[in-house]
């Protein structure tokens, strides 16, 4: 497939800068995660035309827009064709929400009453039918997105940027607007910056990891998340990730050794000492007796409630318990845990 934006990222910033390459085929939904402060925004506002490269070049559909380097070389944010999807829908206030929808292919020059018309074929798609009189005042948060959709694809961009616009809905209603993007922006090249691996996972094709500045890990969202490669990812993946060395086939820490019956897992540790990192879900993890083999013992840090039971964070990792299973454990606590082999895997470091 062709690209539809291809883009080399780069913004000083106070502590350091962000350096981020991105490439997105045409039609295709690239979701971006990283932790907070790890330059998303600033990706997102600098393809947008609202942060000045310090370097790097963006272009679209072959065209570039922006180019930091001589001859200056920038396009206005509407003349790019890239429409920004904010946490808030920023809708005209004083507009109607047709006139909000029309307000885009009316700037391109089209007949008020043929933009008029596409409003509301747009307002439909988003599920909104009959909605066009209505003002942005009388709206739920929730249809108030599903406007700003309609407004941001009416204009018919050629790339969309999503800035977590599901983050201030209740759950319920992001499922809806979740399900009602994934439609409307098929086919539609798209970035979207997310801090839930569910938005990632139902939205995109290919997941890009940002952490302080740099893209960290990408590929296919499910491979990325199958496979962590630092502790951020392991985190929004709910996996445990611990950094160890291989030892004859199997893998070892400090004051643990586990196995794993995954063959490539057993391949990547026949080295001894090559760095690889445990992966496993902290449901896996099980407290065992102190002479149960290849069990290890940990101190418990702290004791959190979820709605499953009780996740306990411990010295080396998290587990997941029932209400039953945790009765009686307190900070402080000594545990003896064990993994069965089947549940983990040894991943390549670096």
């Amino acid at each position: 497939m062709s690209a539809g934006l291809r883009a080399h990222v780069v913004v000083a910033r106070e502590h350091f800068a962000v350096d981020v390459e991105v490439e997105v085929a045409v039609g295709e939904t690239v979701a971006v995660m990283g932790p907070s402060g790890a330059g998303k925004s600033t990706l997102l506002q600098a393809l947008a035309g609202l942060e000045p490269l310090t370097d790097g070049e963006i272009s679209i559909e072959g065209r570039v827009v922006d180019r930091a380097t001589a001859p200056r070389v920038q396009t206005a944010p509407m003349g790019r064709g890239i429409v920004l999807l904010s946490q808030e829908p920023r809708l005209f206030p004083h507009l109607s929400v047709r006139e909000n929808v029309a307000f885009g292919p009316r700037a391109a020059g089209v007949a008020a009453r043929t933009a008029r018309d596409s409003a509301d074929a747009w307002l439909a798609r988003v599920g909104l039918p009959g909605a066009g009189d209505r003002m942005p005042r009388d709206m739920s948060g929730g249809e108030g997105q599903r406007v700003a959709v309609a407004r941001a694809l009416a204009a018919s961009p050629r790339a969309v940027l999503l800035d977590e616009p599901l983050v201030a809905l209740d759950p319920e209603t992001a499922g809806e607007i979740r399900r009602m993007l994934r439609d409307q922006l098929a086919g539609v090249t798209t970035i979207a910056v997310t801090h839930d691996a569910a938005d990632a996972v139902a939205l995109a094709e290919r997941l890009v990891i940002v952490e302080e500045g740099r893209v960290t890990q990408s590929g296919p969202v499910r491979e990325v998340l199958a496979a962590p490669a630092s502790g951020f990812v392991a985190s929004i993946a709910g996996v445990n990730r611990v950094i160890g060395v291989a030892d004859g086939g199997a893998w070892r820490a400090e004051g643990i050794r586990l196995r794993s019956a995954d063959a490539a897992s057993t391949a990547r540790a026949a080295t001894t000492g090559t760095p690889l990192a445990a992966v496993f879900r902290p449901a896996a993890v099980r407290i065992a007796g102190a002479d149960a083999a290849e069990a290890w013992r940990t101190r418990i840090i702290r004791l959190e409630a979820t709605l499953a039971g009780i996740r306990v964070h411990t010295e080396l990792c998290q587990v997941d318990l029932s209400l039953s299973e945790a009765a009686g454990l307190a900070t402080g606590d000594e545990l003896h845990l064990h993994v069965a082999p089947a549940d983990v895997r040894f991943l390549a470091v670096g």
